[in-house]
């Protein structure tokens, strides 16, 4: 009863913070306190400042937001049901990252869903564009410890991306890939 009482109590205090660094510091200031935030208010939190995320996920804290919406925070962040996330994941929102049903991510991961355009930006120094893109993680795809992910990226049902891989392009479903760039190692069984 008593430590119902202190997480009611603890749970006050990261409402607070949350609004009152939204109010301060805008959706930045917001993404900060849920960087910081113990796992347990975590998802909570991501819901009420619009992320869609379904049942039985298990969100570690350090949670990093890049480019949350100005209005909703949140809202491009969405995730399926039976979702794992590992400590320090960073997620870029200038588009949507979806997670589909039963995929997990490994500790210090990145996924991007924005790049300079620098093809175009060599050329004109005057105006600076960006590719920007959703990103897709399928059902079953589980990527392990240190992935970065690049926009644009989907990756396939019931892939594996290696520790410390960077994928560049699409995964095809059921393949393991690995390395710097990502290529394909072998075909995986169901």
């Amino acid at each position: 009863m008593f430590k119902l009482v202190i997480w009611w109590i603890e749970d006050c205090i990261w409402n607070i913070k949350c609004r009152y660094n939204y109010w301060l510091h805008g959706p930045y200031g917001l993404a900060k306190v849920v960087e910081k935030m113990p796992f347990r208010y975590v998802i909570k939190y991501l819901k009420k400042y619009g992320a869609t995320i379904g049942e039985n996920c298990n969100i570690e804290r350090g949670l990093i937001i890049h480019r949350p919406n100005l209005n909703k925070p949140f809202k491009n962040l969405i995730l399926g049901n039976n979702i794992y996330v590992g400590h320090n994941l960073l997620i870029d929102l200038s588009a949507e990252f979806t997670m589909e049903n039963n995929t997990a991510f490994g500790a210090n991961c990145q996924v991007w869903t924005h790049t300079g355009d620098y093809k175009y930006n060599l050329n004109d120094k005057k105006d600076y564009h960006e590719i920007v893109k959703p990103v897709v993680i399928k059902e079953g795809t589980v990527c392990y410890s240190g992935v970065i992910i690049r926009q644009g990226c989907i990756l396939g049902e019931f892939s594996r991306i290696g520790a410390g891989s960077v994928v560049i392009k699409d995964v095809n479903p059921r393949t393991f890939v690995a390395g710097l760039p990502a290529k394909e190692i072998k075909k995986r069984e169901l």
